[in-house]
């Protein structure tokens, strides 16, 4: 079974939303975006036990400036500004199509089905074809009674109802108990207490077995429990405590002896002891520790696995929030991919890019805020090789952008060493670019770099909702290089453009020939003759340019100039802060940025 829509109105943060899903579902992006909202949204559908959650905050609140109802801008979870008065909406509904079932749920939910038409939608034509795979909505409706102060909620089927005049056909709970629909819980693992993982995976396998080892393990206890009472010195301790002040011949009737006195657990069960109980380990020949002294992240995949034990329902729809948190990125890739593979449709929300890798790209739904406002992107299925080439981009380069609210795209990676190293020395009273929510990438990993595949980069990261920025050489103005620009700024939000050459001599532009003839010393550690070997003019500074650009040298010679000047490269300096003014989504400025030559000190000034 597999939902092929999810439509959602005023819940939470999501004043509305329309996905339509092919396949598995990956929700990512910035946040506050709406990422766990939708996760229980469908839970709120499709299990039971979570509708039983809803608060007076599930409401989406639209907020009116002043009084005038006109005016109005949207406000999520009850936020509030000078001047801003927030009114919650009258109802939240989200509503799920299903489809892809098997004959015994399209039997539970017979008279209730519809025709699915091929955009995933329950079809309203009258001659749709008769071929036309089967659905069924289920909606969940949320309403706040003001003069009650009190909330109702219900799912019903909308095939059969009409909200309108408070009509509705009720979703059994039994039926929605049937549904193959699974909530990937994952918490402190390998817990024997009740309601513990552990447990139910027990109690799931071998009901009788399970049932049997509780009741040996209570026997156990009880017959341990009753020697320590009666060992001498237990005894004897417990004597003399009754016989202080005649303490004994006061508790009852008759004096009370040891004899008399023995122990249970808290509250004298077997549970009490299990709740207590704690996994323990035995790794790497350290001896039996607890888990917790193993790390989170062991504690982390036991947890996902028995989740994913439970989860394991064949065809099931698997709904799992903020997945891979506290685990190592191999793990969280691998993991991803076993419940991908395992499940009929996989809803996955993650911070992770690693749990990303298991998905196909068009499975990514990127969510956004654009001016408060969330909306989710998703990339079209490739239609040529060139598209099909840039979309590999997204696994080599956008994934670590992935909850980045701004991208900025520099034509290879050696522009992204060049910039990254400059913002990394930035000190604490200067930002770095990701304190402006900005992600540096390269168009391409190597010799595939270059302006022209800036524009391919940049329409896959508009289409996943990026704010798009590109940091370019400033080449000879000829017809092509003009052309290739124009590309540029036309998928890109704005363009920040280095003086004449490329990054090499951008990083160098600036800076004293002095300063540069003994920072290229230090290239010698790397196997090479010193490129300048103490020349103080132009021709040894791009005689420097060419070695460092063939030998990949840009991180060991900026560290050498740091060394020599304790400053940062004007020019590097200066692009990174016209992107951090570009990257605001409130920009407005010019499109395109040109950063101008900086006069280089005269030797020996």
């Amino acid at each position: 079974m597999r939902a092929s829509r999810l439509l959602i109105t005023g819940f939470r943060g999501w004043e509305s939303l329309d996905l339509r899903p092919k396949d598995h579902v990956l929700l990512a992006g910035v946040p506050r975006a709406g990422r766990s909202d939708i996760v229980a949204a469908l839970a709120r559908v499709l299990d039971p036990d979570a509708s039983r959650g809803a608060a007076i905050t599930d409401l989406f609140h639209r907020a009116r400036v002043g009084s005038d109802e006109g005016e109005e801008a949207s406000v999520a979870d009850g936020e509030q500004t000078g001047g801003v008065v927030s009114a919650a909406v009258q109802y939240a509904e989200v509503e799920v199509t299903l489809t892809d079932f098997d004959a015994d749920v399209q039997q539970l939910v017979d008279g209730f089905l519809e025709p699915l038409d091929p955009l995933g939608c329950a079809s309203q034509d009258v001659d749709a074809p008769a071929d036309a795979p089967w659905c069924v909505r289920l909606a969940y409706r949320l309403t706040y009674d003001s003069e009650a102060e009190s909330l109702e909620s219900l799912v019903y089927f909308p095939a059969r109802s009409n909200p309108a005049v408070g009509q509705f056909a009720r979703v059994p709970g039994a039926t929605r108990r049937a549904l193959p629909v699974l909530v990937l819980d994952a918490g402190v693992p390998l817990q024997l207490r009740a309601g513990g993982n552990l447990r139910r995976i027990l109690e799931t396998r071998d009901p009788k077995a399970a049932a049997a080892a509780f009741d040996a393990l209570r026997s156990a206890v009880a017959d341990a429990v009753t020697r320590l009472s009666a060992d001498p010195a237990v005894m004897e301790a417990v004597n003399a405590v009754l016989a202080v002040g005649g303490s004994g011949a006061r508790l009852g009737d008759r004096s009370v002896t040891a004899a008399e006195v023995g122990f249970l657990a808290e509250d004298g069960s077997v549970a009490a002891l299990l709740r207590s109980l704690r996994a323990a380990l035995d790794l790497d020949g350290a001896g039996l520790l607890a888990l917790t002294s193993h790390g989170s992240t062991a504690s982390a995949v036991l947890s996902v696995a028995e989740a994913m034990l439970l989860a394991s329902v064949p065809g099931a729809i698997v709904l799992v929030d903020d997945f891979g948190d506290h685990l190592d990125t191999a793990a969280a890739e691998h993991l991803a991919a076993v419940l991908r593979s395992q499940s009929g449709q996989l809803w996955m929300s993650t911070r992770r890019p690693e749990a990303a890798r298991a998905f196909e790209p068009t499975e990514l739904v990127r969510l956004v805020r654009h001016g408060g406002t969330r909306t989710h992107h998703q990339l079209v299925p490739p239609t040529d090789r060139k598209a099909l080439t840039a979309m590999r981009q997204l696994h080599t380069q956008l994934l670590t952008a992935l909850t980045a609210p701004a991208v900025a795209i520099t034509e290879g990676p050696h522009d992204v060493a060049v910039l990254t190293t400059v913002d990394r020395r930035y000190p604490p009273s200067q930002l770095p670019l990701s304190a402006y929510g900005v992600r540096l990438v390269a168009a391409g990993t190597g010799n595939d770099g270059g302006i022209d595949q800036i524009p391919r980069v940049a329409a896959l990261a508009r289409q996943l909702g990026f704010r798009v920025l590109a940091v370019v050489d400033r080449d000879k103005e000829t017809a092509q290089s003009i052309g290739q620009l124009e590309k540029v700024k036309a998928t890109c939000d704005g363009v920040v453009r280095l003086p004449a050459g490329a990054i090499e001599q951008a990083m160098l532009t600036g800076v004293s020939l002095e300063a540069i003839a003994a920072a290229s010393t230090a290239l010698t550690a790397y196997g090479i003759p010193d490129p300048v070997s103490g020349r103080l003019d132009e021709k040894a500074v791009m005689d420097l340019c060419k070695v460092i650009h063939k030998q990949g040298l840009h991180e060991p010679l900026l560290g050498a100039l740091y060394a020599e000047t304790g400053v940062h490269p004007p020019v590097i300096a200066a692009a990174l802060n016209l992107v951090a003014v570009m990257a605001d989504a409130a920009y407005s400025g010019q499109q395109q940025l040109d950063l101008v030559e900086v006069p280089r000190p005269q030797a020996g000034s």
